[in-house]
C-alpha cells in the first residue's frame, strides 16, 4: 500500500486554545511515562481495530462500535492529542462526544480549578476510576455550572463508604446537596439491534457492492425474531435486475433502491483527501446527512496511508464499487425499549441524601436514537415524578441535561443541548440561571424547544 508522508499535505494547525487548555491541564496530572505507556496500549488496540482485511472475510458485526472501554478518560485524551497534534488520525466520530467537553473545561478552567476537591477528583478520574470518566466529568461540568451561578462550591468526599451526595454548593445563606447521574451513551437493546442488522446486511454487502446499491430501510417490526438471512431471503431475486424506486413494501418492512453516482463518487475523491471511517466518506456513499439514522457502507477501491504507522492513517484516492445502507425501526416495541426514562437514577439519587438535605438532582443523557424515541423517553420522564414522594426528601429539582453530537463532513463537531427543569414542589424559583452544561450560554436552548425536534443543523 503506498504511504505519503504528513509533510506533502497543509493540515491546519488545530487553534482551539480552549480545549487545548483543558487537555493541557489533565494532562499535567500525568507523567510523560504514564502517557507513554497509554498511548501505545492505545494505538495497540486500534491496530487491530483498524486493519485491512480482504472484503467479506469477516462478518460485519465484527469491529461496528470504535471505542475503548477499558481505560475511558485515556482514551478520550488521545482523541484530542490527535486533534492537536496528529490530526490525520483524528477519530471524528467518537471526538464528536469529546470535543465539546475540553472545549467547556477549557472555557471554565479558571473556575473548575478553584472547586475544592477537583485535584482528587481528577486522581480519581486518570488513576482509579478510569472507566467512569462519562460519569466523573459530568460531575466536574455540574460543579463548574454552579461555580458560573455564583456558588461556592466543593466535591464531598466519601467517607467510610457511607453514602453522600457528590457536591456541596453554598450561597449566602443556601446550602444545596447536589448528586449526579449520567446514563450510559446507549440502550442495550440499540447495540443489539445494530448487531442483528449488521448481520442481516452482511449477507447481501457483496451483492450490494457490485452493482453500487443505496439501500433505505424502514423495520415495522422488532428485528431480533427475523432471521439473520431475511433480507436474502427477501432481496435476492429483486436485486439482480432491480429499477430505482421502492422495491418492497410490506407490514414488516419498506424498502427503497437507489444507485450511486459513482462517477461522482469518484471525481471527489480524486480532488480531496477522504479518510476511511469518517463522515465525508459516509456523506460521499449516503449522499446526505446520517446522524440520527443508521447508517453501514463499504466500498472496494485504491487507498493510501498518510504518515506512519497503521492507526486511523487509511485514506482513499479512488473507489471503484460502493454501497451503503440506511435503517430505521419504527416498531412501538423498539421504540419503547430504546426510550429509556430516569427512574432508576431518581431511585438511585434519592439514597444519597439525608432527609434534612436540600438536594437536587443532574441527570445527564445523550439524545442519539432520534425525535420519536426522544419523544417516549421523556413522557417517561414526567412519569417518573409520580412516582416519587418529595415528602421523603428535600429534592426540590431534578435537572436533566440531554447531550446530542453531529459529525458534519465539514466540522469536526457540532453540539446540541436541551435542558428540562422538573420539580415535584409548585411555583418554587431554580437556583440556577445559567443552566446549559456544555453549549455556550449565548446559544442557550430553552427548555420548551427541544434540539431533537428541530432540523439537523447542517
Amino acid at each position: 500500500m503506498a504511504r505519503i508522508s504528513i509533510d506533502e499535505f497543509s493540515f491546519p494547525k488545530y487553534d482551539d486554545i480552549d480545549v487545548i487548555n483543558a487537555w493541557e491541564w489533565m494532562m499535567s496530572f500525568l507523567s510523560d511515562a504514564d502517557w507513554e505507556k497509554r498511548k501505545n496500549r492505545i494505538e495497540q488496540e486500534l491496530i487491530i481495530e483498524f486493519r485491512t482485511t480482504v472484503p467479506f472475510s469477516e462478518p460485519l458485526t465484527n469491529g461496528t462500535l470504535l471505542v475503548i472501554k477499558n481505560d475511558v478518560i485515556s482514551w478520550y485524551l488521545y482523541l484530542i492529542d490527535t486533534l492537536i497534534n496528529e490530526p490525520y488520525k483524528y477519530e471524528y466520530f467518537q471526538g464528536a462526544r469529546v470535543v465539546p467537553i475540553f472545549k467547556r473545561l477549557g472555557v471554565d478552567l479558571h473556575l473548575i480549578k478553584g472547586i475544592e476537591g477537583i485535584n482528587k477528583r481528577m486522581t480519581e478520574l486518570l488513576f482509579k476510576r478510569q472507566q467512569e470518566a462519562d460519569a466523573l466529568l459530568f460531575e466536574i461540568l455540574s460543579a463548574s455550572l454552579w461555580a458560573k451561578n455564583g456558588y461556592q462550591v466543593s466535591f464531598i468526599p466519601e467517607v467510610n463508604g457511607e453514602k453522600t451526595p457528590d457536591i456541596l454548593a453554598i450561597k449566602d445563606k443556601e446550602k444545596w446537596f447536589i448528586e449526579c447521574k449520567r446514563q450510559s451513551k446507549t440502550a442495550d437493546y440499540t447495540y443489539k439491534e445494530t448487531e442483528k442488522r449488521q448481520k442481516m446486511i452482511s449477507y447481501i454487502s457483496k451483492t450490494l457492492l457490485e452493482k453500487n446499491i443505496l439501500l433505505d430501510i424502514v423495520f415495522h417490526v422488532e428485528l431480533e425474531p427475523l432471521s439473520d438471512t431475511y433480507l436474502k431471503d427477501l432481496l435476492e431475486n429483486k436485486l439482480i435486475f432491480a429499477t430505482a424506486g421502492k422495491i418492497v413494501s410490506n407490514d414488516e418492512v419498506d424498502i427503497h433502491l437507489e444507485y450511486l453516482d459513482m462517477q461522482s463518487i469518484n471525481k471527489f475523491s480524486n480532488e480531496f483527501c477522504v479518510k476511511q471511517h469518517s463522515p465525508v466518506l459516509n456523506n460521499l456513499i449516503g449522499g446526505k446527512p446520517i446522524d440520527n439514522k443508521a447508517f453501514t457502507c463499504g466500498m472496494y477501491g485504491y487507498s493510501y496511508r498518510i504518515g506512519k504507522g497503521e492507526i486511523n492513517n487509511l485514506y482513499i484516492s479512488d473507489i471503484v464499487k460502493a454501497y451503503g445502507v440506511y435503517w430505521y425501526c419504527d416498531a412501538k416495541e423498539s421504540i419503547w425499549a430504546k426510550a429509556r426514562g430516569i427512574k432508576s437514577q431518581v431511585i438511585k439519587a434519592s439514597k444519597q441524601f439525608k432527609s434534612e438535605d436540600t438536594s437536587f438532582l443532574h441527570i445527564g443523557l445523550e439524545t442519539f436514537d432520534g425525535p420519536e424515541v426522544e419523544k417516549i423517553r421523556f413522557e417517561k420522564i414526567l412519569n417518573s415524578l409520580d412516582d416519587f414522594n418529595p415528602n421523603d426528601i428535600k429534592m426540590k429539582w431534578i435537572f436533566c441535561h440531554f447531550f446530542q453530537s453531529y459529525s458534519p463532513p465539514d466540522q469536526d463537531w457540532v453540539f446540541d443541548e436541551t435542558v428540562s427543569m422538573l420539580s415535584p414542589f409548585l411555583n418554587i424559583k431554580p437556583p440556577l440561571i445559567q443552566n446549559l452544561m456544555i453549549v455556550p450560554n449565548a446559544g442557550e436552548t430553552s427548555h420548551e424547544e427541544f434540539h431533537w425536534n428541530k432540523p439537523l443543523p447542517y
